[in-house]
């Protein structure tokens, strides 16, 4: 009598799958991430792995890349992609015009010329969907935008980093006293009057003598940033009160002359009231007298 079992046909193994294809773009990360799973798993095997478990693990990967349909996948992301091309020029035709809109419902003054448009205290320039803003003299920040009500609301959140900015008039005319002192130790001074981009670096240093935890921890994390954008714009902010302090002092400027304008050894103050479009008072030498 045969003891030996009959033979059973081995089974093909199935490498379609029950799910059926993604052609959701919301769904397609998930999927791809499956499929790249089990491709790794194959490009990975071991030459100890079974023939049962290499065809096995193909299967898998077959199976995973099914279920994506990439062609239908990159037709819907081609659509999509034209329609924001679409959008996005259409912005950018309306972008000053929403930029007008949105200023003038906030209560800004607002005034446009020909190649850019100065909004409160800001120049903002353009160059196709690149937009630059400008404090007076200073480039302030260079970005993408083609949006006109986002472009705004990106100024206000500036104005208000500007505005957030500790300032007190009494402390900014010492610091500017001291910064002056130096300059005149060191010997960069004319007569007394001290060139204002020369000025600048010695009021960040007077900053930093008064900044306590980085006096005790001096290092890039205590050190208080102050641009020079935010020098001009406390400058004028000084200056739209008065240039006199009490005691009989006066913060006096010298305006400067088309050389050294040209030279950019110069500063020019934002406008804090009106349009900006006269602009600000151009400022070469500082210095402080007695009146």
């Amino acid at each position: 009598m045969n003891s030996e079992q009959p033979q059973l046909p081995l089974k093909q193994e199935d490498t379609k799958t029950d799910q059926g294809p993604c052609t959701s773009l919301k769904d397609t990360p998930k999927a791809l991430d499956k499929a790249c799973k089990a491709l790794k798993a194959v490009v990975s095997m071991k030459q100890t792995t079974s023939l049962k478990d290499a065809i096995s693990l193909h299967n898998k990967a077959i199976a995973a890349f099914q279920v994506v349909e990439l062609e239908d996948v990159i037709h819907i992301l081609e659509q999509e992609r034209a329609d924001l091309v679409r959008h996005r020029d259409d912005a950018s035709k309306n972008r000053r015009e929403k930029l007008l809109q949105s200023a003038e419902e906030a209560g800004w003054t607002i005034k446009r010329l020909k190649n850019y448009d100065y909004v409160g205290c800001f120049q903002v320039n353009y160059k196709k969907d690149r937009v630059t803003v400008q404090l007076g003299s200073e480039r302030l920040l260079t970005f993408d935008e083609v949006d006109g009500a986002r472009l705004f609301a990106r100024l206000q959140s500036e104005k208000e980093n500007l505005d957030r900015f500790p300032f007190d008039r009494l402390n900014f005319f010492q610091s500017m006293k001291e910064a002056l002192v130096l300059a005149r130790e060191q010997e960069q001074d004319r007569d007394g009057k001290v060139p204002i981009r020369k000025l600048y670096p010695l009021m960040v240093l007077v900053r930093q003598s008064q900044n306590e935890h980085f006096l005790k921890y001096p290092d890039s994390k205590s050190f208080i940033e102050y641009s020079v954008a935010q020098f001009i714009y406390d400058l004028a902010r000084f200056g739209q009160d008065g240039w006199k302090v009490d005691g009989g002092w006066r913060l006096s400027t010298q305006t400067p002359n088309m050389a050294s304008v040209d030279k950019r050894a110069t500063v020019k103050l934002p406008t804090l009231h009106g349009d900006g479009s006269r602009g600000g008072e151009q400022v070469g030498m500082i210095w402080i007298q007695k009146i």
